[in-house]
């Protein structure tokens, strides 16, 4: 890959960043690499503390000027989720450049969230919903203020194997019926409303640049902590793949600081790193967007 992250991204003074999962993997290399380029705070949320300590020493060592605050959330829990967002602005009332909604589970044994919903898509999807829609208000003032805000939702190459429709109206469950491989196929079904979610956003929010990402095939925790059929079957399809975990945040930190409109454009599937992806066939289906984004709004209509 030719991007390097050191020539590459811009001086960050004065931004403001929020990056969701940042405990572990991905997050915490997307944190670390973002702080060496002087950002005025990174503000990231997870469960677990004594990581999130360690993150906040390693942000120490490489950008002294740059701070760095962890807000513990459990993103199984719509309600955590509404109180992680209220305790962001009230540190940061004004600004946020750039929400990296980066957390996730993968694989995940047959489950719901504490709100009820198919596990996957409660922590993947409907959360960092509910972080985009309570925080749109301050990244619109920071557009407005600042020149420009974004947006950056971590889908991934499993997208492209979902089939059909999402399975909304079944999503309070665990959609017992979905085919064989169904761990993996209800993490591919998140990744897929990722993609249609950004789209029908940068459609509604133009003053917002907000775009989907593929990090790139990577063996992190996620995937060492796989039962076994889904471990062999994610290892099957990244065989040959050598991206580190440095590498894999790079097309996260290329979506959050490249320059809108000349190298990145708003709605748009970037692979890594930076390169224009086109829609599958069923994802470019604009009413599929607007019904994902309505049904996801009354979902969340208590809290926003």
């Amino acid at each position: 890959m030719a991007y390097q992250l050191k020539n590459d991204i811009p001086d960050l003074g004065g931004r403001v960043f929020l990056i969701t999962g940042g405990t572990a993997g991905l997050g915490i290399q997307t944190i670390v690499n973002l702080a060496r380029h002087g950002p005025a705070h990174i503000y990231f949320t997870g469960r677990n503390k004594k990581n999130a300590e360690s993150v906040i020493e390693r942000v120490k060592t490489v950008a002294e000027d740059t701070k760095a605050t962890f807000i513990q959330c459990d993103q199984t829990s719509l309600e955590s989720v509404s109180l992680t967002v209220d305790k962001f602005l009230s540190k940061s009332p004004d600004r946020l450049d750039v929400l990296i909604c980066n957390a996730g589970i993968m694989c995940a044994p047959p489950d719901v969230s504490k709100d009820g919903y198919e596990i996957h898509f409660g922590v993947n999807f409907l959360s960092h919903a509910m972080f985009t829609r309570r925080l749109l208000p301050v990244l619109q003032r920071t557009a407005a203020e600042h020149g420009e805000a974004r947006i950056v939702n971590l889908s991934s190459t499993a997208y492209e194997y979902h089939k059909g429709p999402i399975a909304l109206a079944d999503m309070k469950s665990t959609l017992p019926n979905m085919r064989f491989p169904a761990g993996v196929l209800r993490y591919c079904q998140t990744k897929y409303a990722q993609v249609l979610y950004t789209a029908e956003l940068a459609k509604r929010y133009p003053s917002i640049t907000s775009v989907a990402v593929h990090p790139g095939r990577i063996h992190t925790d996620m995937v060492s902590n796989l039962p076994l059929v889904s471990k062999i079957m994610v290892l099957w399809e990244t065989w040959g793949e050598k991206l580190t975990e440095e590498e894999g945040c790079w097309n996260s930190c290329w979506a959050a600081t490249a320059p809108v409109g000349s190298e990145i454009k708003s709605g748009g599937l970037y692979w890594p790193v930076g390169v224009p992806r086109e829609f599958i066939e069923p994802a470019k289906d604009e009413k599929a967007w607007k019904e994902l984004w309505e049904w996801t709004d009354e979902q969340l209509a208590r809290w926003i």
